[in-house]
């Protein structure tokens, strides 16, 4: 066990690891210090001076985020010397900034508003037109904007790009009030995590192009999930609209940021997966299709129904069934379960739907489906299945999110399922696979259902739905459970965390797991197991 010690924050004793500073030892004590330039997950800087704190024997007024807590020290967080002091870091940092809030994109998540209502609220002391002006919506990067004047040189993204990415893009250039951050000469942000540095800026330095002037931030919704993009399977942040007084907006998702997990993406994402979110908005199949033409659900369901019900009373094994990398545990689950149970189908096959890409050594990995290690532990053997000799014989096919005729699939393959007579699919977007189907069922996008996915490391995390569309929605499971029940199977009502439940019983993989152990930060496959030994 590490050592530990023990010191008091506002006269509450706190107990931290040792070699915690001060901004980190006063999180435990539920005290809030004030900081720009340091950020937790790089080096410390030191030069904002805004986060200074008074400690009992210390001369003058030390900054916390380089001061180590050690053992019996008495830190102060709101003297009078300290309020005094953050107000004159307040003034200096407002000398020279625009304060043009009103079309700045940070507005609402800006650390200089945030911190001049907590510890300054005084008059500028000098006037907009005597202010040291900089440069303006400058494309420092072909995913970043830079606005010169707002900057604080906190040196957080100068920061980032060396220790992070290592790719050195931006530098502080120039001193004093002349002071801005820029790449060198002929050189751009271009690097593949890019938009990090706009998530750390605490002001409206740099800002995302992609989301800028896009949303205000009070009108979002932040809600915690996954990055469907690869199978690292980055923790994420989904901004969406959720407002009763601007109704038409509910459900549009904005943007994905990172969320901090230090087993899976530590506080960062790629550029990549940030574009995720533009699936829960576009292309999205709404209504039931049959022969191209919109119809309701009864009739939907009804054309299942007059197709199937023959083929299962014939018992010959005529309908196969696919699914996709994209699924989520559950519903792999109750796939087998409903083509097995209901149509006699003992095989299915699971599928990518992407070719593999572009990896590195971080974060990017070349498998670009969130759920393939977890598919592979459910149905080897199906990750495996030669398609077109699947498909031979067979007279229809169910899909689930599982795009067939994808431009990259075999020729084999697409003449295979497309000779077949009936093609129900069960998916979210639209496709070449949606376009040749005889019956389409839309379904639930990652953001508006609940469930599972394994990253490739074997980590199991979870995913909720948070996005309410306008339009009525039904998940996979549901959908699942009314195909059986027209074709006379009925089951026992299922959610999501109850089919979970029961994979554990029955994959060795997920033994001793539950949506409790998995929570908000997830569970490494077989630690359930290792929990109970």
């Amino acid at each position: 066990m590490s050592e530990t010690v023990k010191l008091t924050i506002n006269g509450r004793e706190v107990e931290v690891p040792k070699g915690t500073n001060l901004i980190e030892a006063a999180r435990v004590a539920k005290t809030k210090v004030p900081h720009f330039c340091y950020h937790r997950d790089l080096s410390v800087a030191g030069n904002c001076r805004m986060c200074v704190v008074e400690v009992e024997g210390m001369r003058g007024l030390p900054i916390a985020c380089n001061t180590v807590a050690t053992e019996g020290m008495a830190v102060n967080t709101e003297s009078d010397s300290v309020k005094e002091n953050r107000a004159a870091i307040m003034e200096f940092l407002l000398i020279n900034h625009p304060i043009d809030c009103p079309v700045c994109d940070q507005a609402g998540e800006c650390k200089l508003q945030n911190y001049y209502m907590e510890h300054d609220r005084r008059d500028s002391v000098v006037a907009v037109e005597d202010k040291v002006k900089k440069g303006k919506a400058i494309e420092v990067g072909p995913r970043v904007m830079l606005d010169q004047e707002r900057c604080v040189a906190c040196s957080r993204c100068v920061r980032f790009c060396d220790e992070v990415t290592g790719t050195g893009e931006l530098r502080l250039l120039n001193r004093g009030d002349h002071t801005t951050i820029s790449t060198f000469p002929d050189k751009k942000l271009d690097n593949n995590y890019s938009v990090n540095t706009a998530d750390i800026c605490p002001v409206g330095a740099l800002t995302s192009r992609d989301f800028r002037f896009q949303a205000r931030s009070w009108y979002l919704k932040k809600d915690n999930s996954i990055c469907p993009g690869c199978a690292t399977g980055c923790n994420t942040q989904l901004s969406h609209y959720e407002q009763t007084t601007l109704e038409d907006y509910n459900g549009v998702a904005y943007r994905l940021k990172p969320r901090r997990n230090y087993n899976v993406n530590k506080a960062w994402m790629c550029d990549f997966g940030r574009s995720e979110y533009n699936q829960i908005n576009d292309d999205r199949l709404i209504q039931p299709v049959a022969s191209s033409i919109e119809i309701g659900w009864d009739g939907a369901f009804g054309t299942i129904r007059n197709a199937l019900l023959p083929l299962v009373e014939r018992g010959e094994d005529l309908v196969a069934g696919i699914a996709s990398y994209d699924c989520t545990n559950e519903e792999l689950w109750l796939f087998k379960k409903l083509m097995k149970d209901v149509f006699g189908t003992n095989e299915i096959a699971i599928i990518a739907n992407r070719e593999d890409g572009y990896s590195d050594d971080f974060l990017i990995a070349a498998d670009k489906h969130p759920n393939r290690f977890g598919a592979k532990l459910i149905d080897e053997a199906a990750c495996t299945r030669d398609l077109s000799s699947y498909l031979n014989k067979k007279v229809a096919v169910i899909t689930l999110n599982a795009d067939v005729l994808c431009e990259w699939r075999d020729q084999a393959t697409t003449s295979a399922f497309t000779a077949i007579k009936h093609k129900i699919c069960m998916q979210p977007n639209v496709s070449p696979t949606s376009e040749a189907a005889s019956v389409v069922l839309p379904t639930t996008s990652y953001a508006e259902k609940d469930g599972t996915w394994t990253n490739k490391n074997g980590h199991v995390q979870r995913i909720t739905p948070v996005l309410r569309k306008k339009f009525v929605l039904r998940t996979e499971i549901a959908l699942m459970h009314e195909v059986a029940a027209i074709m006379g199977t009925e089951w026992q009502t299922q959610n999501a965390m109850e089919l979970f439940n029961e994979l554990t019983m029955q994959v060795s993989a997920f033994e001793g797991l539950d949506y409790g152990k998995i929570g908000k930060q997830g569970s490494a496959v077989g630690a359930g197991q290792t929990a109970r030994a």
